[in-house]
């Protein structure tokens, strides 16, 4: 059995996110790097829990949060300086019903990596858990999990429309009310869009509409179709499709060319 379908494991162990700590009115979190270059789609974790997180624990007497629509913005899509990138969340609204959560993520360096944004609607009768450590703790990466795809135990395929990624069912997907993590979801939305996009694009901007739970006790398909392909900018577009063709989030991706690779879309 791989790291990636271990039960013991989870969506934070998969992609070395640490357990939040509460900084006055700000939550962090850190994201340990592995060797290589990192993916963009790897943050899928790290950015929706500190937003969930800095949400959650502002919902006063609700049971739980949900996320809505979440955005992220990167400042730099490659050359991070580890060993870890630490996210910072604080909540910009908020009234009984839900908010709109902010972090900004920096690497070991201090530089900018990415902006992101969390609009959460509070719920009732769920079950949640999400402790708050009393100081950060970098996570590991596990051995043998190289990458997102591998993460996600996903296999890819190009289509005529751009490409497709398959998730299998996976226990170790889960989020805390047993549906598949919203950071796994963006993760997967992330590594559909750039398969369709090419390996000379990188992710510049990426919004995810969550619409219905996603089952981890099958698989899911995210579909990605090539909406507008330049020389310099591509725009895809992701949808999560259940076992049963529901979508049940859909992604809009802006990609952008890597200064380093002549390719074009």
């Amino acid at each position: 059995m791989s790291i990636a379908t271990d039960l013991g494991a989870t969506p934070q162990s998969l992609f070395g996110v640490s357990r939040a700590v509460r900084i006055g009115d700000v939550n962090r979190m850190t994201m340990t790097l592995g060797e290589g270059e990192a993916s963009t789609a790897a943050l899928g974790v790290l950015v929706d829990d500190i937003l969930g997180f800095t949400l959650y624990h502002r919902r006063g007497d609700r049971d739980g949060l949900v996320s809505a629509t979440l955005s992220v913005d990167y400042a730099r899509p490659t050359g991070w300086h580890g060993p870890h990138l630490t996210a910072d969340g604080t909540v910009e609204t908020l009234d009984r019903d839900g908010g709109l959560a902010s972090a900004r993520i920096v690497d070991g360096a201090g530089a900018l990596i990415a902006r992101a944004t969390l609009w959460g609607s509070f719920v009732d009768g769920v079950t949640q858990t999400r402790p708050i450590a009393t100081e950060i703790t970098p996570a590991p990466l596990p051995a043998g999990v190289a990458g997102p795809i591998e993460a996600l135990c996903g296999t890819l395929e190009s289509t005529e429309a751009g490409a497709r990624l398959t998730v299998p069912p996976n226990p170790v997907l889960a989020n805390a009310i047993g549906s598949m993590h919203g950071g796994i979801l963006t993760c997967a939305h992330d590594v559909a869009a750039t398969a369709a996009a090419g390996s000379s694009m990188r992710t510049a901007s990426l919004t995810v509409n969550f619409f219905t739970p996603v089952l981890v006790d099958a698989a899911t398909v995210f579909d990605a179709t090539v909406l507008r392909a330049g020389h310099r900018v591509c725009v895809v577009r992701v949808s999560a499709l259940s076992s049963s063709g529901r979508e049940c989030s859909t992604a809009t991706v802006t990609l952008r060319r890597n200064p380093d690779d002549a390719a074009s879309c």
